[in-house]
């Protein structure tokens, strides 16, 4: 009986938490998803992407959503299930039964422990690669010129051309009286198409022109007077609907591993490495906060009396969720502008969770 007990127990309370988690973390996660969501179908929208790059950048946003929403769920799980615990008079007959606060908050330990270990793992690893992919896709979408539309008598701007069609069969693709006008940086015109028929193609990447009976004609900037112009027959030509762009990788999308790499081959500034020790050690102070949480709500939930309800519990997590956050970022803050602050500057709310924990457990323990 006595090897038993604590396993049935142990099961309760931890499906107790898993069920509390479950539920605020699909609450939390569904909330901060909306906002990437509406972000991601606006640059949809503008850029004219399709169906598979969206589904793809919802898919690398989730694992970022998680690490964001897990801490918070957790918090909230815990107080909610301690507050429940305490409402149906479980918690004293705990006690009366013989149960130390140590073997109670046991299965919680190990749930926090085990969500540590999944946070450290997606902090470090998943979360840094499935950001870059999620930027890749958006850089892609920028990329590529707004979606195209081929519209007869209407000046369509394809980057650096205009085009324009007097008419356009849209199921032979064939047009007439075919404009096609490029410009330089500062405006002058630099080559001018014409043809009096030709068939549009129109892909993803490209616009395909085989243009009949036309002229061509360049201007030199320099001197608009020298004009070459040459009639063709036949002439083929392709608009590229993509426009090359070189961005700066950001930390965000770089491992852990990666970024202390970087750090140990040195030639950077005191700001970037300021911002990468500063990077590393959020991410692994985010997977450390369940425990933390963990230590600090723990006395609180053994204080409530047998008549508190889940409402004590949401109050109290949002305080404790709120401080945690407003000391991360005055952590932030100070690791970013002191080097010397960039390792511990991330862990202030742990170092104050845990005094505050300390504080709340003697308190709670009469020691």
């Amino acid at each position: 009986m006595k090897i038993s007990k604590p396993s049935i127990f142990t099961r309760y309370i931890a499906k107790s938490l898993l069920t509390f988690f479950a539920g605020v973390v699909g609450i939390l996660m569904f909330v901060i998803f909306m906002n990437q969501f509406i972000r991601i179908m606006d640059m949809a929208m503008t850029y004219g992407t399709s169906w598979a790059w969206i589904a793809s950048s919802l898919l690398n946003v989730m694992p970022d959503v998680f690490t964001m929403a897990a801490p918070m769920a957790f918090q909230i799980a815990i107080l909610l299930t301690l507050t429940n615990m305490s409402e149906h008079g479980e918690l004293i007959a705990l006690r009366a039964a013989g149960f130390s606060f140590k073997e109670i908050v046991r299965p919680l330990f190990f749930c926090a422990l085990g969500l540590f270990i999944l946070l450290f793992f997606m902090s470090n690893w998943v979360t840094p690669r499935s950001y870059k992919r999620l930027i890749d896709r958006r850089q892609e979408a920028r990329q590529k010129i707004t979606k195209v539309t081929l519209e007869p008598k209407t000046f369509l701007n394809l980057g650096e051309w205009d085009l324009y069609l007097e008419e356009l069969d849209e199921d032979t693709d064939e047009a007439k009286l075919i404009h096609l006008i490029r410009k330089q940086d500062e405006g002058a015109l630099s080559t001018k198409v014409n043809a009096t028929s030709g068939k549009i193609i129109l892909t993803d990447r490209a616009i395909g022109l085989q243009l009949q009976d036309g002229q061509m004609q360049r201007i030199d900037a320099k001197d608009p007077t020298a004009i070459v112009a040459a009639n063709f027959d036949n002439y083929t030509m392709s608009i590229s609907l993509t426009k090359e762009y070189q961005r700066k990788q950001r930390v965000g999308e770089l491992t852990s591993t990666k970024i202390l790499r970087l750090l140990r081959q040195g030639g950077l500034s005191p700001e970037e490495k300021a911002e990468y020790r500063t990077e590393v050690s959020l991410r692994n102070m985010m997977a450390f906060a369940p425990l933390i949480l963990l230590f600090v709500s723990c006395p609180l939930g053994f204080s409530f009396g047998k008549r508190s309800n889940k409402g004590w519990g949401m109050l109290f997590s949002v305080i404790i969720i709120f401080t945690f956050y407003l000391l991360m970022t005055l952590g932030l803050s100070l690791g970013k502008k002191y080097g010397f602050l960039s390792y511990p500057g991330p862990w202030l709310p742990i170092f104050v969770g845990a005094a505050a924990g300390w504080y709340l457990w003697k308190k709670r323990l009469n020691i």
